[in-house]
């Protein structure tokens, strides 16, 4: 059974909420989360995870599975919707952008965005984010690999069903990698400092 501090990683009681929400932690425990419109069989390794007492939790939003551990900074937000905006992908990449603001307060600097949500260093990723749209408001949320190990990956996930163009088939381990191991070393406690701070005062703008 997952605990609070899993759910609440996962942002599953974030929808339906009515009112702005800024959640931002370092993740205390392993827990693989992914969205409602995958199938876990085909993203995860569902016995592995049986095995080792890992939760597997679904979010709100979209996306592909990924891995919450120590070093990972997970963060969700909760906003009005701009009624002119209809599709997901306006969102994510203002969020996105928000994100790498906050980042480069902690002197992560030289981030791209791409794919759809996601942001690297080079052609590696760093951040992983997702979306949902529902009655008039936007759940945004994002995961920020800052010196987790990342050999969970390969643990946990299997091979994703739906990949960026930009992946080219690699594994999780030449896929992905941390801002320490990209030479980026920060902490987790300030990088959860700085996405409260930019998340909260974006939110207030709306």
């Amino acid at each position: 059974m997952a605990s609070s501090h899993a759910l609440a990683l996962a942002g599953v009681d974030l929808v339906p909420a009515a009112a702005p929400v800024v959640r931002v932690e370092e993740a205390r425990e392993v827990v693989v989360v992914l969205s409602r419109s995958r199938d876990p069989e085909r993203e995860v390794f569902l016995s592995r995870c049986r095995e080792d007492g890992v939760p597997v939790v679904v979010r709100p939003s979209g996306g592909g599975a990924v891995v919450l551990a120590p070093g990972v900074v997970a963060a969700s937000l909760v906003a009005p919707a701009d009624p002119r905006v209809r599709f997901p992908e306006p969102y994510l990449r203002r969020y996105c952008g928000v994100v790498a603001e906050a980042l480069a307060v902690c002197g992560v600097v030289g981030l791209e965005i791409r794919g759809i949500s996601d942001l690297t260093v080079g052609e590696r990723k760093v951040a992983g984010s997702s979306l949902r749209l529902w009655q008039g408001w936007v759940l945004f949320q994002v995961s920020v690999l800052v010196d987790a190990d990342v050999s969970l990956l390969e643990r946990y996930l299997r091979a994703p069903s739906r990949e960026p163009p930009y992946r080219h088939g690699r594994p999780h381990r030449e896929f992905v990698v941390t801002l320490r191991g990209a030479g980026l070393p920060v902490a987790c406690a300030d990088v959860v400092e700085a996405l409260r701070r930019v998340l909260t005062a974006d939110v207030r703008k709306v």
